[in-house]
Formats: structure tokens, sequence, C-alpha cells
């Protein structure tokens, strides 16, 4: 018996078997793979590879060479298999696939795939043999495809612009429900396809467009159709169980594009030159995995800003990180976009002294109010001269009526800021000057108001006060007091965020919203594309402040089917939209930190979860409130 049809049958076989006993066995029931179990299913795709590698070092007639071309061909392949992760998560999060059905669609998928890649690796295997100069055609291909890579890194994919499912769904009819997850059903008498079905199109039609890359830069590395077919094999049999292990944490590995588009490019030039020079498989197999770890090192050390939430995010989603404190480390890396304005206490509202008031008015200032300190003003209409601290004036024995000059004399500097200055440029002012007080100014020099260390810190933790904090005793505001009946709905169906924030918005009568519905959704997606406010485990807190209102509004909506969270199998079923006033300093962070200490309480979450009326919704906050408030 030829030995080549003994290699290539056996082979065959062992993946058929490997497919039946993953479908017929482990897979029987459909299920949700967690994290572990990814990692230990793509630990065992990947030993077995390098058990078949080793097979080839010992057993195959060219040996060495051979087990190098199939080791670099797997890595190759692997890492350029990678990149269908991304796709993946688009094409389940754009049909919002349930993630229980996920796995079904991956196998199907990754089944029709390779029955794709055998044909694409004969045919153009065939070609090659035929016609040498399409070696130099795959080359210019690879070139092509590195370069356009590199410049089209955040290019986005529309699956419903894929011809084949547009193709699709002009000749067949398309249901609106997965019916169990199946991909066929019958609607009154007739057949119809579900859109986990549309799902499977999509992927299978990208994986042309991934096998026209992938398999002319396996040719650069080896012209063997065995090694070619296997390593291509065995690296689409891992990738199931890899999107399911670091699907949701893929983005935070950003410079990993650039690697893959360095490899295809390099790939590219070496077909290109080896009629010319041959350049080493072992050289390219070094060469690859260096440019791999770069890249990974590079993604860890200098992540873009939105990769940031994301290493708090995965932390959270495993039960390691509380509500609070991921909420802390959104508002810290949320710095950035507040301003001194947002944060700052009106000069209406500032308690100070001044020196041409008799020295009573200025006693009667400091018994009312009870501050720490007081900026210290020269008439009504200047800015204030600096700060006067209250232990400075106990040390004055019996609290003696103090002149103009007295005053003077104790009054401390204070740092000056600009109202549109960045609230973290604020703080570091603040620290270097050992300062708690600044006077902000308007761009024209005008003084504006004030804002403490307090204030700074209360954007990132909310309320701070303790037992002498009388301006505040009796006047906070409640969750409760900022919704009504009007402003929540209950059942929300969008495809992301973004639509969701659109229709509740719509969904709320004119009458309740505090201004223009608009105005409104163009604030909250604004904040929104500056850093998402997904929190994980479902919930998202989508906000913002007007300058037009006077007092917060809070609206509660909730989705049943659960709004898929972009490049995750996370989806949201609780949105918390919180609109408050510019004007009122601090209101915001207050609110922030109150609704995660609600849902920080399975007892209220639940209640929320479980209501079918809006009054059940307003009185699980409010007894949720008797817990969160001070």
């Amino acid at each position: 018996m030829d030995i080549n049809l003994l290699l290539w049958g056996g082979f065959v076989f062992f993946i058929l078997a490997l497919l039946a006993l993953d479908l017929g066995i482990l897979q029987r029931k459909p299920r949700v793979l967690d994290t572990r179990e990814a990692f230990i299913l793509y630990g065992s795709w990947t030993s077995l590879a390098l058990l078949f590698g080793a097979g080839i070092f010992f057993f195959h007639e060219r040996g060495t060479q051979a087990a190098l071309e199939f080791f670099t061909g797997f890595l190759v392949e692997q890492s350029l298999s990678i990149d269908n992760i991304f796709v993946f998560v688009l094409i389940f999060n754009y049909f919002r696939v349930p993630p229980l059905f996920q796995h079904k669609v991956l196998f199907w998928g990754i089944l029709g795939a390779i029955i794709l890649r055998a044909a694409f690796i004969l045919g153009g295997l065939a070609l090659l043999e035929r016609f040498h100069w399409m070696m130099y055609v795959f080359g210019a291909l690879l070139v092509f495809t590195g370069i356009s890579m590199m410049w089209n890194k955040d290019k986005k994919t529309d699956p419903e612009k894929n011809w084949v499912i547009r193709l699709f769904r002009r000749w067949f009819p398309v249901s609106k429900e997965y019916d169990e997850g199946k991909f066929f059903t019958r609607r009154w008498g007739a057949l119809t396809a579900t859109p986990l079905f549309v799902a499977l199109l999509a992927i299978e039609s990208t994986d042309i467009v991934f096998a026209v890359d992938s398999i002319p830069a396996i040719f650069a590395i080896t012209r063997d159709p065995f090694i070619v077919f296997t390593s291509n094999i065995f690296a689409m049999m891992g990738l199931r169980s890899l999107y399911f292990a670091v699907s949701g944490v893929m983005r935070m590995f950003h410079a990993l594009h650039y690697g893959f588009a360095s490899i295809i490019l390099i790939l590219g030039v070496k077909m290109l030159v080896s009629d010319f020079y041959e350049i080493p498989v072992a050289a390219s197999l070094i060469l690859i995995l260096v440019i791999l770890l770069v890249c990974i090192i590079v993604s860890l050390l200098r992540p873009r800003e939105e990769e940031l939430k994301m290493h708090f995010e995965r932390p959270e989603k495993l039960g390691l990180m509380p509500f609070r404190r991921l909420l802390l480390i959104e508002n810290v890396v949320d710095m950035a976009e507040i301003t001194v304005r947002d944060s700052m206490r009106r000069c209406s509202g500032v308690k100070y002294l001044r020196l041409d008031w008799p020295w009573s008015y200025n006693l009667a200032a400091i018994s009312e109010s009870r501050y720490s300190r007081y900026p210290l003003l020269e008439n009504e209409h200047g800015k204030p001269l600096g700060v006067v601290l209250l232990k400075d004036l106990a040390l004055r024995q019996g609290w003696p009526e103090l002149r103009s000059a007295e005053l003077r004399e104790i009054v401390r500097p204070a740092v000056e800021l600009r109202e549109d200055m960045p609230l973290d440029d604020a703080l570091s002012k603040l620290q270097r000057g050992n300062q708690h007080m600044a006077f902000v100014t308007d761009a024209a020099g005008a003084w504006t108001g004030i804002i403490t260390l307090e204030d700074v810190l209360e954007e990132l933790v909310g309320k701070i006060s303790d037992e002498s904090d009388t301006d505040r005793t009796g006047k906070t505001i409640s969750l409760a007091d900022a919704i009504t009946p009007g402003r929540i709905v209950l059942d929300v169906q969008a495809s992301n965020l973004a639509e969701a924030i659109e229709k509740i918005v719509a969904a709320v009568p004119l009458n309740e919203l505090p201004a223009d519905g608009r105005k409104i959704v163009t604030q909250v997606l604004q904040r929104e594309a500056a850093m998402t406010t997904y929190l994980g485990q479902g919930l998202a807190i989508p906000h913002c402040r007007l300058d037009s209102i006077e007092a917060p509004v809070l609206i509660f909506a909730r989705s049943e089917e659960g709004i898929p969270v972009p490049e995750s199998n996370d989806r949201i079923h609780m949105i918390f939209l919180l609109i408050t006033p510019q004007s009122v300093a601090r209101i915001q962070p207050r609110f922030l930190a109150d609704i995660v200490g609600l849902v920080d309480s399975e007892y209220v979450t639940d209640r929320l979860k479980q209501a079918s009326e809006p009054e059940e919704v307003i009185e699980a906050i409010r007894d949720g409130m008797q817990v969160v408030l001070d």
C-alpha cells in the first residue's frame, strides 16, 4: 500500500473521529464553555499538534526539515486564524446569537472551513506545479494583503453587506426566532432558515476571504501538500476553544494585528525572492515567534484607553473586583474628560469673608457654615486675595474682632485655575502647591467660584461628608426622587447600547424628559464614545451633564434578551440612564456611586429584574436607597 495514501487516509480518519467525538459526546447538549474548559480544550488540540509534529520529526522521510516546516506552518496558520476571532465576535453580536448556540455554529463553520481549505490547498498546489509564475502572483498578493492590513486596522465589517447573505435572503425566507438552536424551522407550513443559519453562512463566507490570505502564506514555507494540509487543519481545529477562551480580552492585544500583517508581508517577500535566495525555515520560525512576542509585550505595556477598561472588566466578570472598585477605576480614567467647570462650586454658593464687612458679619458667616477655610475678598466685585483657615483664627485668643489689616496678615495664598482645565490637571496643581482650595476663573479672568480637593475626590468616589457637614444634612437627593413611572422602560430590544439609548429616550413621554430628546441622546452618545459605561455583569450606566436643567433625572430600562456588548459574549440587561445638571457640582458622581451601591445588593437586583410594573421598580430603588444613603 502507498505510504502517502496511508498517511492521508489515517489523518483524515483521525480528524473525523475527533469531530464525531466532540459533536456526539462532548457537545451533545448545547451549553456555554467557560474560560477554564475552553483553555483545557485548546491546550489539548495544541498538544495533539505538537505530538503530530514530533511524529513527523521521527517518521517522515525528510525528518527535521519536515518537522520545522510543520511547526512554522502551524504557528503561521494559528496566528492568522486568531484574526478570525474578531470576526466571530462581530457576527455573533450582530445576529444576537445566544452563547448557548455559538459552539454549534463554530463546529459546523469550521467543518465547512476544513473542506474549503482542502480545496484551496489542492488547487493552489496544482497551480504552482503547473505555472511557476503563480509563485510571484501569490507573493505579490501576500505583500499587498500585509500592507492593506496595516493601513485598514480599524476597518469595520458589516455582515449585512456580505454578498452570500444578501443572495440567500433574496431567495430564502428567514425567521426571527432561533427555535432552540435549529438551523431551519417551519413557520405556517413553510421551511424557513433561522438567524443561526444566517450566522453560519456569514462565518463560512468570511473564511473564504481568510483562506485567500492564509493558504498562500504557508506556500511560502513549504510545498509539501501533507505538511500544508495538516498544519492548516490543526490550526483550525483549536480555533473554537480559543474563541471561548480569549474572545473577551482579544482587544487588549491591539498590536497583534500589526504582527499578523508583518508576518504576511515577510512571507510574501520570502516567496518573491525564493528563486534567488532561499530563507531557511528555522529562521522564518524564529522571526515569527519574535514578532508575536514583541507585539504581545507592546500591547501590555502600552494599552490604548479603550483597552484599559477591558483590563478591569475581566476581573469583574470573574468576581475578583466589586462594582465600586470598577467604578472608581473608570472615574480615574475618565478624569481627563471632566473639567474644573463640572466640579466647581459657583460664587453664588460659596461662603466667604470680606475685608469691607464688619467683623460681626464675618463671624456670622463662620458660625452658620462651620467650614474649615474661607476665601477672603477685598470687596463685592474683587477676586479672592487668598484663603483664611479657621485654625489660624482660633489661635487668636478669645476670637477678638479682627480689622482688615489683621485679616490680611493671616490670609494664605491659593492656586488659581481656569474653568476649562481638565480635572486631572487641576488635581496635579493642587498637589504641587500643597493646597486644599483653588479659585476658579473664566476665560476673561473673572472669578466664578472655588474648587477643593474634596470636590475632586467626590468625582472619583461619590459623596464625601461627615457629621458636621450641615450644608448637606437633610438635602440629599435620592435616586428614587429622580425617577418616575414614565421614566421606566421594561422591554428594550436593540443590537447595541447606542441603539438602546435612542430607543429608551424615544419611549419616555416628552413631558418626562428634562430637555429635547435629540439633545439628550447626542450628549449621552458623546460621553459613551469617550469611554463605555458598561460595568460588566449586565449593567450599563450611560450618563451626561446638561446645562439647561435644574434637577437630576434617572431613566431605568431593562432588556429581557439582553443587548450585545461589542467584541464580547456579554449582554446588557439593566440600564440606568442618568442626566444631571451642569450647574450642580459633583451630583453625577454621587448618583453613580449610589447606583453601584444598589446593584451591589443581590436582593435589589433580583427585584429590579423581576419587577413587572414601573411602581415595583421605584419601590425596589427606594428600599435599596435606605442602605445606600448616609
